[in-house]
């Protein structure tokens, strides 16, 4: 009987730490409440970050588009990171706030580029420079952008994915139709690698709320930008892995539209996603009227916004909000944890 207890509590402690390395970064502390978003020029409405940073949120979230670089340009894009960085806005920000980011195309290189773009191990050096991640950090010993980290223990752990739709997406094929910009594809989007980090990644997982950071939209399916319905496979992959693992609470924050909206869908009757889009920090589309969405259970907001995210861990609840350029609140929504 004590050999049998010794073996459980053996591999109790393996499980335990198998779980911590798989994140790349561990924060012990709870998160109640974090901001995020994308589509962000330098040149324009500096101002708005002086309003993100009066919401005092833990943790910042960049979904890409974090700058507009000239593409097959470096020191255009270096330039720009610089003066994103020089925003005192910006600087309250990061000293209140841990930053955390991946990159979509408008940061990556050519619009709507992929893995042939020539200059990506470059640009992703300057992505990373720009989130200040040390040398020691995993995510430099892996090709690709993306990363992992995790925040608080039992009830309370949030697990953060930063997904990467760009490093290794195979190139599309143009499509006529103006109601779709390119045929879908059946290939990976995320490539192979990434795929397995992550499957060894939720695998382990015992997170309470699973957050996936996407460049691109994964519920929204009929617009005809980029979205992960561009990739069916890769997108059935996605979903076959949330109930394979029993994900709890999985939301993936996405940006790239110049809109916002959230989406949710049921993968099971017991399983539900959320798709939490905020997109237009400085610039939005805001002459768009509707847009076919099935799953979208907000309003469509065309105006400039941020996306928060808030963790009521007393009574199991977490709250969407999107935030007007001005502060106000745009909408908000409550929903109970699993």
């Amino acid at each position: 009987m004590e050999k049998k207890r010794y073996h459980i509590l053996l591999l109790g402690i393996f499980l335990a730490f198998r779980s911590a390395l798989a994140q790349d970064v561990v924060y012990p502390e709870p998160l109640t409440h974090l901001s995020f978003g994308s589509c962000n020029k330098t040149s324009i409405h500096p101002e708005v970050w002086a309003t993100i940073a009066e919401q005092q949120a833990q943790a910042w979230i960049w979904l890409g588009d974090i700058i507009y670089g000239k593409p097959n340009a470096l020191e255009d894009l270096s330039q720009r990171y610089k003066k994103q960085q020089a925003n005192p806005h910006y600087q309250q920000l990061k000293q209140q706030a841990k930053v955390f980011g991946i990159w979509d195309d408008h940061d990556y290189g050519p619009n709507d580029g992929g893995s042939d773009y020539a200059l990506k191990e470059e640009s992703r050096e300057l992505l990373f420079n720009f989130l200040e991640l040390p040398t020691t950090h995993p995510a430099r010993q892996r090709h690709g952008a993306y990363q992992a980290y995790s925040f608080g223990s039992g009830a309370q752990k949030v697990l953060l994915v930063l997904l990467d739709n760009r490093y290794f997406k195979e190139p599309y094929k143009k499509n006529p139709d103006p109601k779709q910009r390119y045929y879908p594809n059946a290939g990976l989007l995320l490539g192979e690698t990434q795929w397995e980090w992550l499957d060894n990644l939720l695998a382990s997982s015992d997170a309470r709320v699973h957050l996936f950071g996407s460049g691109i939209q994964f519920l929204s399916d009929q617009h005809p930008y980029e979205k992960w319905e561009n990739y069916p496979k890769a997108k059935a992959r996605m979903k076959e892995l949330i109930l394979k693992y029993n994900l709890k609470n999985p939301v993936f924050l996405t940006g790239d539209r110049h809109i916002a909206e959230l989406s949710k869908t049921a993968l099971s009757p017991a399983k539900t996603v959320y798709d939490f889009t905020s997109s237009g920090i400085t610039h939005s589309y805001d002459v768009l009227q509707e847009e076919a969405n099935p799953h979208r259970i907000s309003p469509l907001i065309v105006e400039r916004n941020f996306g928060q995210l808030f963790f009521d861990w007393t009574k199991s609840t977490m709250r969407f909000e999107l935030t007007a350029a001005n502060g106000n609140s745009l909408y908000q929504s409550i929903h109970s944890l699993e």
